[in-house]
């Protein structure tokens, strides 16, 4: 009988803690809200690499945060394409890395993006030499559209 109850409680343990490891990277990558957030991440970051920033704009809410741990924090959604416009068209290129984009749903809100990304030389030798981490905080509007109202942009190293 001893047996039994510590193989059950083994297979308990084993269960949760599998659910927890799950819920520590996020949605699966066939939830429908993870490929929403996948499609959004590349729409925003598509926009700010090829400099179109009214795309890149609509996708912020006007009132949006923007927290960089090296350069502070910064406010709205027409400072923060003013900081894009000047010191990133032509200059940087974004480019997530693989495997690195996690997805968590907050409730009655939106949700939670965070992942890895480098930057990049904008053209030509395609040298990257910085890596950082993000986390998006996305909300669903009452319209359907989703915007960004938190940017933390955080853990900036350089790369060799």
């Amino acid at each position: 009988m001893k047996l039994h109850k510590t193989a059950a409680l083994f297979l308990l343990t084993a269960a949760l803690g599998s659910t927890y490891a799950q819920t520590q990277s996020g949605l699966p990558h066939d939830a429908p809200l993870y490929r929403t957030q996948a499609q959004l991440d590349t729409e925003l970051f598509g926009a700010y690499n090829r400099c179109e920033l009214d795309k890149f704009q609509a996708l912020l809410a006007d009132d949006v945060e923007f927290f960089h741990d090296e350069g502070g924090a910064m406010r709205g959604a027409e400072a923060v394409t003013a900081a894009v416009k000047a010191n990133i068209c032509g200059k940087v290129r974004r480019e997530l890395v693989a495997g690195s984009l996690e997805v968590h749903e907050m409730k009655n809100y939106g949700a939670l993006v965070m992942g890895s990304h480098r930057f990049c030389a904008a053209q030509g030798s395609g040298h990257c030499n910085g890596l950082a981490r993000f986390a998006h905080l996305w909300q669903l509007q009452p319209d359907g559209r989703w915007q960004v109202t938190k940017v933390l942009s955080f853990a900036h190293q350089s790369t060799p």
